[in-house]
């Protein structure tokens, strides 16, 4: 026989089988939930309103990956204006989708809008601007490897870039627009990217020390700054400069958004900080979800790309602009899967290249590596052994940098060869005086005589134009 259960045990039992079902309810709305905020088509805002948080509930779409990257600018879908919005943005898109997902360019999407601040150095080691004074470029160049002739060679650099800003501030790959021709040979394939050309040379003019207040440059400078910031297109948290249908989106915008940092750091205004953070932002949130930049948001990564972000967030940090430690977390990956051996490294899935190798060191420097490391020190070894190109800027412009910061007698052989190179190259004469042109394929097929000037002039400004990472006892750099 069965007794009856007393009404206690019956309500204990039904308490508990209530507390299972809502437990189960809970649940199933959770993940119901999880998918929608991760699978679905909007995400929700959270603001602050007043003294009481209260729930905007703002939809952002989220358009879907594309498989074709020839969008034309006007086919990429707007952002919401984010700055009609009431209250102050406190939230956003939960942590498990603030990876960038394949194929999707930032565009396309929300951006993250609440950055850590971006006090210390996150990793980066200090190169400070100070050489660039007036005080400090001259001694500094005698000091750290420079010579009268090449000091010489930079003002007739800048003077030859100086004539060919264009009246609205900019410059071009492309010369038919202010001297008719003159400059042939140009050669370059990439039309006008104005962008990228405003950006080079603008570095050149920075390098050197001249801000929007010197005597001589000051208007080309001041003229350059206000072209990239009348051109940057803002979009809610993001600036950018060029849509996909750019042949190289991210290598125009790295170079320009360097640029307007260091313009920044030279001479601080709430307004350029705006501009900078906007585009700083651009970078963060195109980074692939291997830690690396292509050419458009939304494929792996190379690491010719990615070291123009990375020097542009580099300056970006030492403005004291926003950058996320994640950002610069996944590039130290990145560098890891770019890895050709025990110091060489490679452009994308290919085999290690000498230029990449400069590239990946220089960037283990920056980011607080020893130079005593074994790596690097065998990677100094390797660049000093092959010495510098007579063609390719690109690399001599990266190899330049690495053994400039890395110090001692290799560098000193290295800028021997590099610095009376292109004094001896320089074009001295005629129209075209103050300029370089190399017959390579990023001269003569991609970037044409600008480019060839600017990288050349921003090799013979190195001794200046950021202080050495590590300084050197007695006269190790001295000439």
């Amino acid at each position: 026989m069965v007794m009856p259960e007393s009404r206690p045990q019956r309500d204990w039992i039904a308490a508990l089988g209530s507390v299972v079902v809502h437990l189960l309810v809970l649940v199933s709305l959770a993940v119901w939930t999880a998918r929608i905020g991760l699978e679905g088509q909007s995400l929700t805002i959270l603001s602050e309103q007043g003294d009481s948080d209260e729930i905007a509930d703002l939809e952002i779409p989220i358009a879907p990956p594309s498989d074709s990257q020839e969008k034309s600018e006007e086919d990429l879908p707007s952002l919401p204006n984010l700055d009609q919005i009431p209250g102050k943005i406190v939230a956003k898109i939960p942590s498990e989708i603030s990876e960038q997902p394949a194929n999707q360019n930032p565009l396309e999407r929300p951006v993250d809008l609440k950055l850590p601040p971006g006090g210390g150095n996150l990793g980066f080691v200090e190169t400070s601007l100070e050489g660039r004074t007036k005080e400090n470029r001259t001694r500094l160049a005698m000091e750290n490897g420079g010579s009268p002739e090449s000091e010489a060679a930079v003002e007739r650099a800048l003077d030859y870039l100086a004539r060919h800003q264009a009246n609205n501030g900019a410059w071009s790959l492309s010369f038919d627009h202010v001297c008719s021709g003159q400059c042939e040979p140009d050669g370059n394939r990439l039309d006008a990217s104005r962008t990228a050309a405003t950006g080079l040379a603008l570095l050149c003019f920075l390098g050197a020390g001249k801000t929007e207040t010197d005597d001589q440059y000051g208007v080309n400078v001041s003229k350059a700054v206000y072209h990239l910031q009348e051109t940057l297109k803002r979009d809610s948290a993001i600036g950018y400069w060029v849509g996909t249908e750019s042949m190289a989106q991210m290598y125009e915008h790295g170079i320009a958004t360097l640029a307007l940092c260091e313009a920044y750091q030279m001479q601080p205004s709430e307004e350029l900080k705006e501009s900078c953070q906007l585009a700083v932002n651009f970078i963060v949130e195109s980074q692939y979800r291997d830690g690396g930049w292509d050419y458009h948001p939304g494929s792996p990564g190379d690491l010719s790309i990615a070291a123009w972000q990375v020097m542009a967030l580099k300056s970006a940090i030492s403005a004291k602009l926003n950058v996320p430690q994640r950002t610069l977390t996944a590039v130290d990956r990145f560098l890891e899967k770019c890895r050709g051996g025990e110091f060489m490294y490679r452009y994308r899935d290919r085999k290690p290249t000498i230029s990449m190798t400069a590239i990946g060191n220089l960037i283990q420097l920056f980011r607080g590596r020893s130079r005593e490391a074994r790596s690097i020190a065998m990677a100094v070894e390797y660049l000093s052994d092959n010495g510098p190109s007579n063609n390719d800027l690109y690399f001599d412009y990266y190899g330049t940098l690495l053994m400039f910061h890395h110090g001692g007698p290799r560098w000193k052989g290295w800028n021997y060869k590099m610095r009376d190179y292109l004094v001896r190259t320089q074009v001295l004469q005629g129209h075209s005086a103050g300029s370089w042109w190399f017959d390579d394929d990023h001269s003569n097929e991609v970037g044409g005589r600008l480019y060839a000037t600017c990288m050349s002039c921003l090799i013979l400004e190195v001794y200046y134009r950021y202080l050495p990472v590590y300084s050197q006892p007695g006269n190790d750099f001295q000439f």
